[in-house]
């Protein structure tokens, strides 16, 4: 198995499809940073000391609010005729004078939105290196060669992909590294770095690790359905498909019929922004509906942990079936 999963981690490298793929994702960081190179600007000490008094004041407000609403729906006091609040009593974060300054890029504003970018971007590439990684062994023939020299079938696959998982893992960290690295730069001539709390970098961290939690599910998905497929065609088409006719199909679909159905609870990409996000909610427009409407207070909300538990269980589901052919079928 070390010396299979050594071969299959040099011929991953090795390859034009992981080069290209390297340098493409490595062109989108130098663009989007140059982007915002360009966007960059500091602030005056006069809009500070604006954003200051701002901040203080609207922070008022908002602790108002959510003090308000924790009363009224823990039932310490009754809500007035027409007061209404936020599911959870969700009013956003607390006001900061980052938040209101009107310049251009802040890292400390700015970073989630950025890691959420690179994690569509590492999960499409672990899609197609994945997908590609061991579909060209099928269809060029490489695998029944391979099963020839080391005919466990299990063993075989099962290093694959152990290679391209540690693969892209490897890329996925380095890369975000790199991503990091190249927005604090730029941030840094805003002075905006510094205003990151110890517990706001701990957050960055954990979202770092759930973005190459989130490329390897995308790598194991591409590598699992072009093995089933035995062509990387397979993967990329099941990929498109998804996309254009589940996903896009059944949001113009339903906002056709208007009726409420809450579609976002059987979609993947619900669960995807709940993992990355921590949360996602949906809340129900029952006044746009026709019929089979829903009770306007209702709605649908998932937490990272729900969103983790339905992507490894798709994951699983697909990885098993993949393993399950490989035993069955034969390698021709």
């Amino acid at each position: 198995m070390t010396r299979l999963f050594a071969a299959e981690w040099s011929r991953l490298f090795g390859r034009r499809v992981t080069l290209v793929t390297l340098v493409l994702i490595g062109t989108l960081l130098a663009l989007l940073t140059f982007g915002f190179t360009l966007t960059r600007s500091t602030p005056t000490p006069v809009e500070i000391e604006l954003a200051k008094s701002s901040a203080a004041s609207a922070g008022e407000i908002w602790d108002r609010n959510v003090d308000r609403c924790s009363k009224v729906q823990s039932g310490l006091e009754n809500a007035e005729p027409g007061e209404s609040f936020p599911r959870g009593c969700d009013y956003g974060p607390r006001p900061t004078p980052d938040s209101l300054l009107d310049y251009g890029f802040s890292f400390h504003r700015q970073w989630p939105s950025l890691y959420y970018t690179a994690a569509i971007v590492l999960a499409v590439a672990g899609f197609v290196l994945g997908a590609s990684f061991v579909g060209v062994e099928w269809s060029s023939g490489g695998m029944a060669t391979l099963l020839l020299w080391a005919p466990r079938r299990g063993a075989v696959l099962g290093a694959k992909l152990l290679a391209a998982c540690a693969g892209v893992g490897l890329i996925s960290v380095v890369y975000l590294g790199l991503w990091t690295a190249a927005f604090m730069a730029v941030a840094a001539g805003n002075g905006t770095v510094s205003q990151m709390t110890a517990g706001e970098f701990g957050s960055l961290l954990l979202t770092g690790v759930r973005v190459v939690v989130l490329a390897l599910a995308g790598t194991t998905l591409g590598f699992s359905i072009a093995s089933l497929g035995r062509h990387t065609s397979t993967a990329l088409g099941v990929g498109v498909a998804y996309l254009m006719i589940y996903e896009l199909g059944t949001l113009v679909l339903f906002s056709v019929v208007q009726t409420v159905d809450y579609s976002q609870k059987f979609r993947l990409s619900s669960y995807i922004a709940a993992w990355l996000t921590k949360r996602f909610t949906f809340e129900a427009d029952a006044g746009h509906c026709r019929t089979g409407c829903v009770p306007e207070a209702a709605g649908f909300s998932g937490s990272w942990q729900q969103g983790g538990l339905v992507i490894s269980v798709v994951v699983a589901i697909v990885v098993a079936a993949a393993f399950v052919a490989m035993r069955r079928r034969d390698a021709r």
